[in-house]
């Protein structure tokens, strides 16, 4: 579904274009792991996107929860040894923006499957 998409291509290419937001110094670390945050944004997005497509079947929506875990292996990958650092309040900011295109992207793959 979204992972297949030329919109996840384009999102993983947002975030890898964006990299320099994790490497080097960018502010004061909030406590919060990158891990933490990544895994709290996916259960939110998932949860808002159930929320909003009630009309979805149990195997696309099984489909979706895949993705997700998907989703959060991408990403762990992209961002190697800093996933486990605690996270900066603009990385915090950016983390938030990108679960919104996502969020966007996945409610745009919709219609294929209603």
């Amino acid at each position: 579904m979204l992972l297949d998409s030329e919109a996840y291509d384009a999102c993983i290419g947002y975030f890898a274009d964006n990299l320099n937001l994790f490497e080097g110094p960018s502010g004061p670390a909030k406590g919060d792991l990158i891990s933490d945050i990544v895994s709290d944004q996916v259960a939110d997005m998932l949860i808002t996107f159930f929320q909003q497509q009630t009309q979805l079947s149990n195997k696309v929506r099984l489909t979706v929860i895949s993705e997700g875990d998907r989703l959060v292996d991408d990403l762990e990958q992209i961002l190697g040894r800093l996933w486990e650092k605690p996270a900066t309040s603009s990385q915090v900011e950016f983390i938030e923006e990108y679960f919104l295109l996502l969020k966007n992207s996945l409610d745009s793959q919709v219609p294929m499957f209603s």
